[in-house]
């Protein structure tokens, strides 16, 4: 697993581009992935910490969302969205993602979440991000 890579699965290049710019001020690695099949070659060739989903941008719904975190079970998945409900979503958001965040994401936002996240996760080291003394 690369302890602090986060992934962003979203077709639309500018939020996912400021959504990088916010994770990579707390010291994280950014990939961005553009399709759903990009995202799962990419996880498969080397797991991260967190990926943020773009419902926005890309097309999900229940069953793949499951399957995702089927497949990438120490993997923590995050769902971002302009919009504040997403019944369809209703299985995903109540059982697997781990949060789900407004668009525009706010800075102190997701730098509690990466870290809560950094806190539980397997195999991590000290002295890297989200680390006490790092």
């Amino acid at each position: 697993m690369t302890a602090n890579k986060i992934a962003i699965l979203g077709s639309d290049s500018a939020d996912a581009a400021a959504l990088c710019r916010l994770i990579e001020k707390e010291a994280y690695q950014t990939e961005i992935y553009s399709s759903l099949p990009a995202l799962e070659e990419g996880l498969a060739l080397a797991p991260c910490l967190a990926v943020i989903l773009d419902v926005d941008s890309v097309l999900l719904d229940n069953h793949t969302i499951r399957n995702l975190k089927a497949s990438n079970p120490a993997v923590s998945f995050l769902m971002v969205s302009r919009e504040r409900f997403h019944p369809e979503l209703q299985e995903s958001i109540s059982h697997i993602l781990y949060a789900c965040l407004k668009k525009p994401a706010d800075s102190d936002e997701i730098s509690y979440l990466l870290k809560s996240i950094w806190d539980v996760a397997p195999g991590r080291h000290p002295n890297e991000p989200g680390s006490e003394t790092g």
